[in-house]
């Protein structure tokens, strides 16, 4: 485990999060635009996989921009853009993060970033966010629908904006991530399951959406 364009459709709004890329088309964002907070932010995954035994393997993307656009009072106007380099996965484990980097998976030469861009969002009964819109993964684009929790950040001290949760599964196959590893001279089987983690912290005043 992510066009969190997160990613990796998932926050954090996972979503949700990044410098627009010049593909994102132009957008007229609601009241309330905010700019992500890479510092206070996380865009991670979780990998299954079996050789001699299960294991699971986590890991995140240390490099990633995005704006959210939300209006409590019309949810629906929602909007999230998430830019992810592919290039910056760390796993704790170097032989890993080269093997993912490669062309058996993200291929980070010829796909450098992930990105997730909203088309619609709805409010559940639950007070969560529906967040449907492209993930864009190795080149290949999934629409997507992703849950989103909501925090407001308005208490005393702190600073005003906004934190978009997510944790939401992909299928690494259908966007091309086809690659097969080894543990210990062993082959291993990795699930096509992936689970994507977005926490997404922001803060206000973000210039608009743009091309």
């Amino acid at each position: 485990m992510a066009t969190v364009r997160l990613p990796v459709s998932p926050a954090a709004a996972i979503l949700l999060l990044l410098a627009l890329p010049a593909t994102s088309r132009a957008q007229t964002p609601p009241d309330g635009v905010y700019m992500l907070d890479r510092a206070a932010s996380t865009v991670g995954f979780t990998m299954y996989g079996s050789a001699i035994f299960k294991f699971k393997k986590d890991g995140y993307f240390k490099d990633f921009s995005g704006l959210v656009s939300f209006n409590p009072a019309r949810p629906a106007e929602t909007h999230v853009d998430l830019t992810v380099d592919a290039a910056s996965i760390d796993t704790d484990n170097s032989e890993h993060d080269q093997l993912l980097r490669s062309d058996e998976f993200f291929d980070v030469e010829h796909y450098p970033t992930i990105h997730f861009a909203s088309e619609a969002a709805s409010l559940r009964p639950d007070g969560t966010l529906s967040v449907i819109g492209d993930m864009t993964i190795r080149g290949i684009t999934r629409r997507m629908t992703i849950p989103v929790t909501l925090r407001q950040t308005t208490q005393a001290g702190s600073t005003p904006g906004a934190i978009f949760e997510s944790t939401f599964q992909i299928d690494r196959t259908a966007f091309g991530l086809n690659g097969s590893a080894s543990r210990y001279g062993f082959p291993v089987s990795i699930s096509k399951k992936v689970q994507i983690h977005i926490a997404i912290a922001t803060r206000p005043n973000a210039p608009p959406f743009s091309q």
